[in-house]
């Protein structure tokens, strides 16, 4: 559930034309709050830690891809905004 959300708010805030640090940042949030869900996960064998090494790598390229199909977005739309506004329609 959490990736998910986090895979929507990057994309938001890709749309929104955020820098390019902001999923990087995202990513490392969602890891953290699948860390503390996850905590039993952490024992002394280490497993734990690799599964969340191996969960931010994953999260890192969801929401690096989703930041960028939605700033791809948020920049036709400012695009199209900016046609409209000095007189040039369809």
């Amino acid at each position: 559930m959490l990736f998910w959300l986090g895979a929507l708010v990057s994309g938001f805030l890709g749309f929104r034309l955020f820098e390019w640090w902001v999923p990087t940042a995202v990513a490392c949030a969602v890891v953290a709050l699948q860390a503390v869900a996850f905590r039993s996960l952490l024992g002394p064998d280490g497993s734990g830690l690799e599964l969340l090494a191996f969960s931010l790598a994953v999260n890192l390229v969801m929401f690096h891809a989703t930041f960028a199909i939605g700033r791809t977005l948020g920049q036709r739309v400012a695009q199209r905004r900016k046609r409209q506004g000095s007189g040039f329609r369809f």
